[in-house]
């Protein structure tokens, strides 16, 4: 930006240099067709016309850079994706995770050598009738002689 200016002022400096000179030989009917100083005029310009190209490649450079690195952003729905995706793995892995521990847990119940719980309350019924018993049978009586 400086270079720029600092070649701006020396232009504005040398035109109005040279405006004065070349009015003078044009009026006398001087030179080769062709105002005094346009050497250095085209010079200048071509001076001009080398930085703006070196300019231009540098501004391609840059562009070239933001373009790949554009190419290699991700766009909204492959965020969205990959958000899904990893949503959904962290909610089986906790899903998984809380099996597992429901798992051990019924396991630690089912270990434990303590009695089984005795019912609260407890149903007396009466005994079954018993059946009469059976008559016994007749005594055999010893024979007389």
């Amino acid at each position: 930006m400086a270079r720029e200016r600092e070649t701006q002022d020396y232009w504005r400096a040398s035109l109005a240099q040279r405006q004065g000179a070349n009015d003078a030989a044009l009026a006398h009917g001087g030179g080769d067709g062709h105002p005094p100083g346009m050497e250095t005029e085209v010079a200048l310009l071509k001076q001009r016309a080398d930085q703006s190209d070196i300019r231009l490649a540098r501004m391609e450079e840059k562009l070239d850079r933001i373009s790949d690195q554009l190419g290699q952003v991700a766009t909204k729905a492959t965020v969205w994706t990959a958000l899904g995706t990893g949503g959904g793995i962290a909610l089986a892995i906790i899903a998984l995770f809380v099996d597992i521990l429901a798992y051990l847990q019924d396991e630690r119940v089912a270990s434990t050598s303590a009695p089984p719980p005795q019912p609260s309350f407890t149903l007396n019924m009466p005994a079954w009738p018993t059946p009469p018993a059976s008559p016994a049978a007749p005594a055999v009586a010893p024979a007389r002689p």
